[in-house]
């Protein structure tokens, strides 16, 4: 059963690794065509800033998720560390907990705000809102799996 979570584990870390990266390089080469569609062509393209939007906002999820896997959100670990260790353990759990609670709220308001965009299209390229904003509810998920992951860890203050 182990070996089963491991595999998915590995599959939903490479899952937020290549899109992040994707993403990433999709909004760079769209980014520089269209400036230089603006500034040489002088005329800019006009489906690229609603494909940009959409992009930015999967890769902000994506990205958050794998951030919170490797650790890169900041936190006030250095204070809550020169604290009396009962109070640092307060605070840690108390951290945690508030941080998991609004990680469910994020992930039911996120497919509530996905849900609730009904049958409206985005102007341009006329594509359902509900598809530009499925990265939110799928990206909070993301969080806090990983999130759930590590709070042990994170809890005792442990690597």
């Amino acid at each position: 059963m182990k070996k089963l979570f491991q595999q998915i584990d590995l599959i939903v870390t490479k899952i937020e690794d290549i899109f992040s990266v994707t993403l990433f390089g999709v909004i760079v080469i769209i980014v520089t065509a269209h400036v230089f569609s603006r500034y040489v062509l002088r005329s800019g393209i006009l489906w690229s800033d609603e494909v940009i939007q959409i992009l930015l906002v999967a890769m902000v999820m994506f990205g958050a998720a794998r951030a919170i896997r490797t650790n890169g959100h900041t936190d006030m670990q250095g204070l809550v560390d020169s604290m009396p260790k009962p109070l640092g353990t307060f605070f840690r759990i108390f951290s945690n907990v508030a941080t998991l609670f609004f990680l469910v709220v994020f992930l039911f308001s996120s497919f509530k705000h996905t849900m609730d965009a009904g049958q409206v299209y985005t102007v341009i390229l006329r594509i359902p809102r509900r598809i530009a904003y499925a990265s939110m509810p799928v990206g909070a998920l993301l969080m806090v799996y990983e999130f759930i992951k590590l709070m042990k860890s994170r809890i005792l203050n442990t690597k």
